[in-house]
This record gives C-alpha cells, sequence and structure tokens, in this order.
C-alpha cells in the first residue's frame, strides 16, 4: 500500500453463490462477507430447507431462483450474470474470505487487472485451524475475483462438475501471491472422509475422467502431504 494512501479506494464488489440446501452454510457465509460486498446474489437451486429465510433476513442478500440442472458452470453463470456490482467475488457456500484478502480486496479491485486466481487454503481442522498442504492443495490458486465483464463466464460446453472458463479468459488471469489474502475453504474440515470418498465418487460418475482429480483433492489423506497451523502464515 502506498504510503500517501490513507484510506483503501471504494470497493463496489457484489459476491455470487449458488446454493442447494446449504441454509447454514449460507449463514456463516453472509455473516462472513457483510463487512465489504455491496451485495451476495444467492443462486438457490431448488431448495427445501430455510435458505429463503435465510435470504429474507439478511439485507443484503439477493436470493435467485434456478432450476438444478446438474450443470455446475450453468448455475453458476447464473450468479454471475445476476450480479450488479463492478467486481464480483464468486464463492461457494463452504468457503470464507481471509481477514488478509478482505483487507486487500480495494487494493486488487483498484488496479488494472481483469480477473485474479485466488490463493486457497483447504482446511482440514477448525480448531486449531489447519490446512493440507501437498501437490494439489498448496498452493491452489483459483480464479475468483473478477470484474463484471460479459465475457467472463464459464463455459457451459464442458463439465459438468469441474467448470472452466475460456481459454481466452484465463490467459488474462492475475495469480496473487500472497498467501494470506486467500480463501478458506472447508470442505475437507466439515465432511467426514466416507462423506469426502462418497463425494469424489459421485463427481467422478458425473463426469467420467475426472476421477484422478477428484481423488487428489478429495482423498487428501491417502496421497503424500502435510499439514500446516493457519497462524504459520501470519
Amino acid at each position: 500500500m502506498p504510503w500517501f494512501r490513507r484510506s483503501p479506494p471504494a470497493l463496489d464488489l457484489s459476491v455470487t453463490v449458488a446454493v442447494w440446501n446449504r441454509a447454514r452454510e449460507l449463514e456463516g457465509l453472509l455473516e462472513n462477507v457483510e463487512g465489504f460486498a455491496k451485495e451476495v446474489v444467492v443462486v438457490d437451486g431448488g431448495s427445501d430447507d430455510d435458505t429463503a429465510e435465510v435470504c429474507r433476513n439478511h439485507p443484503l442478500a439477493r436470493r435467485i431462483e434456478h432450476p438444478w440442472e446438474g450443470h455446475f458452470a450453468r448455475i453458476k453463470n447464473a450468479s454471475l450474470a445476476a450480479a450488479q456490482g463492478e467486481w464480483i467475488l464468486h464463492l461457494d457456500s463452504d468457503e470464507r474470505v481471509s481477514p488478509g484478502l478482505a483487507e486487500q480486496l480495494p487494493w486488487l479491485c483498484a488496479r488494472r487487472v481483469p480477473f485474479y486466481r485466488l490463493p486457497m487454503l483447504w482446511l482440514v481442522e477448525e480448531d486449531p485451524p489447519r490446512f493440507v498442504k501437498s501437490a494439489k492443495h498448496y498452493p491452489c490458486y483459483v480464479p475468483r475475483l473478477l470484474r463484471n465483464l460479459p465475457q467472463h463466464r464459464y463455459r457451459d460446453d464442458v463439465g459438468p462438475v469441474h467448470p472452466t472458463f475460456p481459454k481466452a479468459v484465463r490467459k488474462q488471469m492475475k495469480k496473487v501471491r500472497d498467501p494470506r489474502a486467500c480463501l478458506l475453504h472447508y470442505c475437507l474440515a466439515w465432511l467426514s472422509r466416507s462423506a469426502l470418498t462418497e463425494k469424489a465418487r459421485d463427481y467422478a460418475a458425473r463426469e467420467p475422467g475426472s476421477e484422478e482429480t477428484n481423488a487428489a483433492y478429495y482423498l487428501w489423506w491417502q496421497g503424500e502431504h502435510e499439514l500446516v497451523d493457519l497462524e504459520d502464515l501470519a
């Protein structure tokens, strides 16, 4: 941060998330981002829990119903298309913005960069918070912070589980190298090993050819790894 800047630049940012029966996770996400988000666009794939009530009770949440078609890119694109901010931070319901990233968001969005890959830490424990370090999990850069432009959309002709952006868009992405400005992914901490095994199996069945990728990320205990305390990044 330049020494002569006493306050961060103005931030016009929409947070977007696609959910389906994730009301409790959504509550945590809304609380996590309310300090910097202009709005939170919640695209609901057909929840029958109290997702709608959670959205009604939060002043930033704007819920949009969009039938779940079994294709992640399409429902994610629906959330991106509905965003009204100059910038978009796209999250999954089991992800949280770290304090370091929240602090840096205004400065990142003030730069002449159209799209960022953010470092993501895959937490496996919450108390104390520890993340897994492996060839896949760390460093893990995910494309989530983007200018709100029509061309910034996932490809809907591939998948359906692991969405990707067009090659021309990927070439414009810039990595945020500071590991403290990260997203915290709680999937591995919140699901049991049996549930993670089932998740990897389900994704592989939906998207043939993704078996190795699913196993590497979700069956983290089977590969070479180490566990690192989150405070070690401070």
